[in-house]
């Protein structure tokens, strides 16, 4: 057994390693403390303003989710009950929502292809050493073969050119190795969900909203081939990037926010599982033990952050507020934050290596715990929320709803289809008029039948007039019914979703053969095309670029990685559409085919 031997000088030395050690572990958990309130107390400070600034907006939302589902809102259903009559609703407004969102899922769900495609950036030139290299091969073939000068010339051209085909051609390999790899990770990511999800929100809100990339832990299962020949289960865990959705009346940006939201901002209201919280624990960027404190005071009662709209919301989704204290909510700070203000609240200088720059960072806490707190790992520093708007107002994040665009359109249908169905009621059958002073005691004038006997006593005044009589209301069907049809064609108008686009045999005269119903229906896509551009832009591209920098910062295969550039493909799987009728049309006059 060896023992160390020490003087009391390299004892003492020990001691106050020990002690300054203990110290700089001190401060720096102190430092993170005061990161931690500092931010938390940023996201609250935050969240008061965007509630302060939302009433107006909810009162939008909620009314374009009413007339999606075809129901009015309660001052407009008691006004009608007041009146009396027919409360009926037409969904007009949910019809064209339905056409719309089926026509944007036809065209980025084409058979076998993806919405999108990388391509390598255009190579101007040979880079400089690859050029050096040939032209001192070159230099060195003429001297060897005695080639003259133009020879030489020619040879170092048919050289250059093949090289340059040479770094195209792999430059397309790589680009389709890497658009196999994305699709890939998108659909392990839930693409195909959320994107359904998304048409949903586009089609019926002033904004649709979907982030990505997000990781988390799920769990796996592979079968395993056992040494008696059987398969076993294997459970696992991994973790995973994911896309979602994110419903509007969960968005809440910045009052200062315009049509983009960088640099500005933004507060994501989530209601969160024990589940989600178990799934973030060991994913990057979370904070492990403040999870684990959340879930410790929240598991058994739950937290809600309430909204003033939120009973009528769940009522129109049909869910329950009752009873879920299992649900537990977070809000999330997306946002952009002065490297001297990350300084001052105690972050470290290697990670704040300009007090000037502005860095964007996450903030996620759980009533005052904070569980996630991030500067954003993305190299390009972009946001990981996309938005898109069915009609885009320049200057402001949320756009124009499809449902508001219809709104006019939708109430005078309504109103003429409640006109309608009262006025049927009336002129369904004679109207009564009676005399009560006339008529015997005890008969029930309400109770009508046929071939009904009335007893009645004379006039008192002496007339010779009936003591009952009938008359027939008129019917105003066919006026009303005009006022419906004309407002319902309006919409078809304003909309760009004409009634023939999705199978009504009430269109015009040239919607009557094949190749007037093909002009009438590349003439409407023109304002969908708009539409698809937007989608194309601020959507697929923009999310297309997280995925390729992220697997060109973490993939492990080589064979992908290259300078490529994300491009949608949406409004040219339009033009493929219009081209493939256009060339059915020709082949039917030529073949003589009646159209």
């Amino acid at each position: 057994m060896l023992v160390a031997i020490k003087t009391p000088e390299q004892v003492t030395q020990d001691r106050q390693a020990e002690q300054r050690a203990r110290l700089e572990n001190e401060r720096a958990m102190q430092r993170q403390s005061s990161v931690v309130d500092h931010l938390a107390g940023h996201v609250r400070k935050c969240w008061q303003i965007a509630k302060h600034d939302r009433s107006r907006l909810n009162a939008r939302l909620l009314n374009c989710l009413r007339r999606r589902r075809g129901e009015y809102s309660a001052e407009k259903l008691d006004a009608i009950r007041k009146q009396g009559g027919s409360d009926i609703f037409m969904m007009v407004t949910g019809s064209k929502c339905r056409t719309a969102k089926s026509w944007l899922s036809d065209l980025y769900s084409p058979v076998g292809d993806r919405p999108f495609t990388l391509e390598p950036s255009p190579v101007p030139d040979l880079p400089p050493e690859v050029m050096q290299r040939l032209v001192a091969e070159a230099v060195a073939a003429a001297q060897e073969y005695g080639l003259d000068e133009k020879t030489t010339r020619e040879m170092l051209h048919k050289h250059r050119d093949r090289l340059m085909s040479e770094l195209h051609q792999d430059g397309e390999d790589r680009a389709e190795k890497m658009a196999d790899a994305i699709a890939d990770m998108l659909l392990d990511a839930g693409w195909r969900e959320s994107f359904d999800e998304f048409l949903d929100d586009l089609v019926t809100y002033p904004s649709a909203v979907m982030k990505g990339l997000e990781f988390r832990k799920v769990k796996t299962l592979q079968w395993l081939k056992g040494q008696d020949g059987g398969f076993q289960p294997a459970p696992g865990h991994k973790i995973c990037a994911k896309v979602r959705r994110v419903s509007p009346f969960r968005v809440y940006p910045s009052p200062s926010a315009g049509s983009d939201i960088e640099g500005h901002w933004m507060i994501e209201h989530h209601t969160l599982t024990r589940s989600d919280l178990s799934a973030m624990r060991s994913a990057p960027g979370y904070n492990g033990e403040g999870i684990a404190m959340a879930l410790s005071h929240y598991a058994t009662g739950g937290l809600r952050e309430w909204m003033w709209n939120e009973t009528e919301r769940a009522q129109l989704e049909g869910r329950s507020l009752i009873h879920n204290t299992e649900d537990i909510d977070a809000l999330e700070l997306s946002g952009s934050l002065r490297g001297q203000t990350l300084l001052d609240w105690g972050m470290s200088e290697q990670k704040i290596t300009d007090p000037n720059e502005e860095y964007a960072v996450s903030v996620m806490i759980i009533g005052n715990y904070v569980i996630r707190a991030l500067i954003n790992p993305d190299p390009a520093g972009k946001s990981d929320y996309f938005k898109v708007s069915w009609q885009a107002v320049p200057g402001s994040f949320w756009g124009e709803a499809l449902p508001e665009i219809l709104a006019d359109c939708q109430d005078t249908c309504n109103a003429a289809a409640r006109a309608l169905i009262n006025n049927m009621g009336f002129a369904s059958g004679p109207m009564v008029w009676v005399e009560n002073d006339r008529l015997e005691a005890g008969q029930n004038v309400n109770e009508m039948y046929p071939w009904k006997v009335f007893r009645s006593n004379s006039s008192p005044n002496g007339g010779s007039g009936q003591g009952i009589g009938f008359f027939q209301p008129d019917s105003n069907a066919s006026e009303l019914m005009t006022i419906y049809e004309r407002f319902n064609r309006y919409a078809d108008d304003i909309t760009g979703l004409p009634s023939y686009a999705h199978g009504s045999d009430q269109g015009a005269g040239a919607a009557k053969t094949a190749s007037g119903l093909s002009m009438l229906l590349n003439a409407s896509s023109k304002g969908i095309k708009m539409l698809i551009r937007s989608i194309d832009i601020y959507l697929i591209e923009r999310l297309v670029a997280k995925c390729y920098n992220h697997l060109m910062l973490y993939s492990d295969n080589p064979d992908i990685k290259g300078d490529l550039r994300p491009k949608a493909r949406g409004s040219e799987s339009l033009v493929h559409k219009e081209q493939a009728q256009l060339r059915q049309q020709e082949l039917l006059q030529i073949t003589g085919n009646p159209t």
